[in-house]
């Protein structure tokens, strides 16, 4: 769960000057917070967190959902890209109108992947999209330059880790072409074709499930991309790997009213980069299990941003049901937490010896319902650190019920107590602890022998 972000360098930097300030014998000592929650099954509920010296409270406008193989939703999708077109030396002088045209995102399957070294549930969707817009004056060969239609073809399957939400990859392919106008309608002329293939390490966590108002969390993640395609096209794609550290800002701002029904309580996320630049925002709405409305400055080659609204939704029916419920949701670390799985069919009847595995970071614990449909389990908690820190706590994990032949998920979070930047804190502070041992083990040793007593 994300939380009033402190940012980690400062407060390193405060606990190093502090440190060197301080007699060399002094303690440090960090204080965990405590907590107080209580929670309910379902709905828009308060939790109250109270800690030593203030009482905060948290009115949770969305949990993590789950998807059922078959869900569906339809955008009416804008592009501009006349910031590639400007940054394209080969289309110098070009001008682009915007790009409109429909997109559809269909979950395809759920599967286990391995991250971080880790066997993981994860989401595969499929999204597809055929857009059209009007440019002048690109280049064609021989007849120079042209007016005519420039059409855009998008291909993008991605995974999504089920405890909540978080992308772990991605695959996307993109056309783009330009038919000319003129006295009749020319051959087509090739801007790019490619296919990128990338990996988020940690993945990329838009939403920190559950999300409140003025929520805010941290991430910084390693994105590795390969290209492959794009020769002989007007824009030149790399030919090698990349990689990038990519450092985002997460915050919830505020509750909007967006015109699709149900949603008039959705959430607006906002994602700024490291230097404090908006690169998107979403309106997620529970209702529909998605957002109904996003903007992002860059939905492929570095230039091309994107207004997606959502205009039709198709939820699945599933053949089974799998729910979840971890009592207490909030727990000290390396305790045991009582969970609870319920398998019910299509027509809500509770269904015998149904089996399946559950998944909670490194833990996985096999599962069979008994007569009335439920499955009774102890589980360990254990100590994971979350990948976006916050004061407040010192991780929220997805429990995740899965019976994979089914392609069924039931999912809850888990909140470990205790502050991740205090951990930190706390590790560094050993840290420094050791190096100044070993500075003052070398001043003794040197300072001995240039004495004379």
């Amino acid at each position: 769960m994300g939380g009033r972000r402190q940012v980690v360098s400062y407060a390193l930097l405060l606990l190093m000057v502090t440190s060197f300030s301080s007699p060399l014998g002094s303690h440090v000592n960090i204080q965990l917070s405590e907590f107080s929650f209580s929670t309910e099954d379902e709905g828009n509920t308060t939790q109250e967190n109270t800690t030593d010296n203030e009482s905060v409270q948290w009115n949770w406008t969305a949990h993590v959902p789950v998807w059922t193989v078959g869900d569906q939703w339809t955008f009416d999708v804008e592009l501009d890209a006349m910031e590639m077109v400007e940054q394209t030396a080969e289309l110098e002088g070009a001008e682009l109108d915007f790009l409109y045209g429909t997109g559809v995102m269909t979950v395809q399957a759920i599967q286990e992947q391995e991250v971080d070294g880790v066997l993981t549930p994860v989401y595969q969707t499929f999204t597809s999209g055929n857009f059209v817009g009007q440019g002048r004056d690109f280049p064609a060969p021989v007849i120079g330059d042209v007016d005519g239609t420039l059409n855009v073809v998008f291909e993008l399957t991605e995974w999504y880790r089920v405890g909540d939400l978080a992308m772990t990859g991605y695959s996307k392919r993109l056309v783009f072409t330009f038919t000319p106008q003129i006295i009749f309608e020319g051959p087509d002329i090739e801007i790019t074709d490619f296919t990128e293939q990338s990996v988020y390490d940690p993945p990329r966590e838009f939403y920190d499930f559950p999300l409140a108002l003025n929520d805010s969390w941290y991430e910084e993640t390693n994105h590795s991309s390969n290209y492959s395609g794009g020769e002989g096209g007007l824009i030149e794609v790399p030919d090698g790997p990349e990689h990038s550290n990519e450092e985002w800002d997460f915050s919830v701002a505020r509750q909007v009213d967006s015109a699709w029904p149900g949603c008039e309580n959705s959430t607006e996320v906002w994602m700024h980069d490291g230097a404090g630049e908006p690169e998107e925002w979403r309106w997620w709405c529970p209702a529909v299990r998605q957002y109904t409305h996003r903007w992002t400055d860059d939905i492929a080659l570095g230039g091309v941003n994107a207004t997606l609204v959502l205009t039709g939704y198709s939820p699945a029916s599933p053949v089974k049901v799998i729910e979840v419920s971890v009592q207490p949701d909030w727990s000290p670390l390396n305790a045991e937490v009582n969970l609870t799985i319920w398998v019910n069919d299509s027509a809500g009847q509770p269904v015998a010896n149904a089996s399946g595995i559950v998944y909670h970071g490194s833990t996985t614990l096999a599962w069979t319902t008994v007569s009335n449909g439920t499955a009774r389990l102890m589980l360990p908690v254990g100590n994971s650190m979350d990948d976006t820190p916050t004061e407040f706590d010192w991780g929220t994990h997805g429990v995740v019920a899965i019976m994979l032949s089914s392609q069924v998920v039931g999912v809850s979070t888990l909140t470990l107590e205790g502050s991740a930047i205090g951990g930190l804190l706390r590790i560094r502070a050993l840290s420094l602890a050791a190096e100044a041992s070993e500075v003052m083990t070398r001043l003794v040793q040197d300072f001995e022998p240039a004495v004379r007593y």
